[in-house]
């Protein structure tokens, strides 16, 4: 018996380390589950911030543009800082009974900051997506607007500094604050891409502020709403041998008011005596106020835009992209005297500016050919780009007809910029631009404006530094990019 009580005491020591080693397994076990689960949720987080600092170079002092703003009365070179902006994004996915992975929540946070302080909020929207389908979802907060390609479009990835003139008057500052319904094909579903988007806006846009006023508008100052809407349908077909064809293409429609806060509303009407066009007062500007604060104008605009790419290889390190664009927007819209923009307060004060309303139309064409080859390991990219567009915000009146004493000024010129430039992405997280507008101004009956204006064309040399958090993840490639593109 006394030589059984070792071999007891040894077994009973045995099982009771067998039973502490395996709840140890247990509890690693328990951890790198959880650990496992945190950070599955911080994989549907995404940090993307970017800065756009920029040198630019104008003919004359002071020289006037949509390139960043009016130069100073007394330089006609300087740095800025275009754009700063910090972006946390969120996705949620799940899984349907068909075992597909669909996206069922988006969430996005965006501000922009500049040498002059913060700017402006650029997105703050939540979205739900149905999770039984995943095409039908509804976005609200403020985001950017719906309507063509140029206007959604991410100044980080754009292939020109700037937006074109129109887009910057009648869409400025990109964003917009209401609620939209969203049809938009799942990532699984491979015939085509389709997105359609109808949503419903303030139309005073986000951190613009109204001629002659210190202070941004806040908030809608009137009643009325805005509709927009976009069908966009993009399809890709694969050739073969590293050849691919991209055909995507897009229409917008745009439907808003604009309420009169003055006595005075301007449109062009025919002379009855003389038979010229004038720029009238229909409102007769006596003290009648009837239509005051009363009366909307619309605010209508139709757009659509096509764009075809080509990528083929170059060689067994090398390939191309080449790709051509083109975008028209026409329609009506109700400005001010000194500006083709939509009159706005300070606030959410009512407009101290006086309507002029104006049929407008222009276009943008943009050529882009791009070039991808490695440095050792080093992915690299070059593109160079060719864009035309133009902005005619009166197409009631054109030329020499255009004079001071038929109620016309030079809000009412048609501008055409010729532009081009290169873009260099050697690493991912730094891009640089060397761009040059040519900006020609139609000639009119105007003193002083009887040919294209003083030398305003610019120079603009842009260094970007970009970093995006996905970068790190690459479980999270698949999902839809936010704000970049990634080649």
């Amino acid at each position: 018996m006394k030589k059984l009580l070792p071999v007891l005491f040894l077994f009973c020591s045995l099982a009771t380390k067998a039973q502490s080693y395996a709840s140890d397994s247990a509890r690693i076990e328990e951890h790198f589950r959880r650990t496992d689960h945190i950070l599955n949720i911080l994989r549907e987080f995404r940090i993307q911030i970017y800065i756009q600092p920029e040198w630019q170079k104008a003919d004359t002092a002071g020289a006037p543009g949509v390139q960043g703003g009016n130069f100073p009365a007394a330089a006609n070179n300087r740095f800025i800082i275009r754009r700063g902006r910090f972006k946390l994004g969120w996705q949620h996915e799940t899984v349907n009974k068909h075992g597909d992975s669909i996206k069922v929540g988006e969430f996005a946070f965006q501000f922009d900051a500049t040498e002059k302080g913060f700017n402006a909020l650029k997105d703050m929207y939540g979205r739900i997506i149905d999770p039984w389908t995943g095409w039908f979802s509804i976005q609200a907060g403020i985001t950017v607007r719906p309507f063509g390609f140029e206007s959604p479009a991410s100044p980080m990835t754009y292939e020109s500094p700037e937006f074109a003139r129109m887009n910057q008057t009648i869409m400025p500052n990109e964003c917009e604050l209401g609620e939209t319904f969203i049809i938009e094909s799942p990532r699984k579903f491979k015939p085509v891409y389709l997105r359609f988007d109808a949503g419903v806006v303030n139309g005073e846009g986000i951190g613009n502020t109204g001629t002659g006023q210190s202070s941004v508008s806040t908030g809608a100052y009137q009643s009325a709403k805005d509709f927009v809407t976009r069908l966009y349908v993009g399809k890709s077909f694969d050739l073969g041998g590293g050849t691919k064809i991209g055909l995507n293409a897009s229409g917008s429609y745009y439907y808003g008011n604009v309420l009169q806060t003055t006595n005075n509303v301007f449109e062009v009407v025919k002379n009855s005596v003389t038979g010229l066009d004038t720029m009238k007062n229909i409102t007769v500007g006596t003290s009648d106020t009837l239509g005051k604060n009363h009366t909307n104008y619309h605010r209508e605009y139709y757009g659509a835009h096509l764009q075809l790419n080509f990528d083929y290889n170059m060689g067994a390190s090398a390939s191309a992209t080449t790709a051509l664009r083109g975008e028209f927007i026409a329609g009506q819209q109700p400005g001010q005297a000194s500006s083709s923009t939509v009159p706005l307060g300070a606030g959410t004060a009512l407009p101290a500016a006086d309507l002029y309303v104006r049929k407008f139309q222009g276009y943008m064409v943009t050529v882009t050919q791009g070039f991808h080859f490695k440095a050792g390991k080093q992915p690299m990219h070059t593109d160079l780009t060719f864009k035309v567009d133009n902005y005619d915000p009166n197409t009631q009146i054109s030329g020499t007809k255009i004079t001071k004493g038929a109620g016309f000024s030079t809000t009412d010129l048609s501008y055409t910029t010729i532009s081009g430039g290169l873009t260099f992405t050697p690493v991912p997280y730094m891009k640089l631009m060397f761009w040059y507008d040519h900006v020609v101004n139609e000639s009119t009956g105007i003193s002083g404006w009887s040919s294209d204006y003083k030398k305003d064309d610019v120079f603009t040399l842009r260094t970007q530094f970009m970093i995006d958090s996905w970068w790190f993840d690459k479980k999270s490639t698949t999902n839809a990019n936010l704000i970049s593109r990634s080649y």
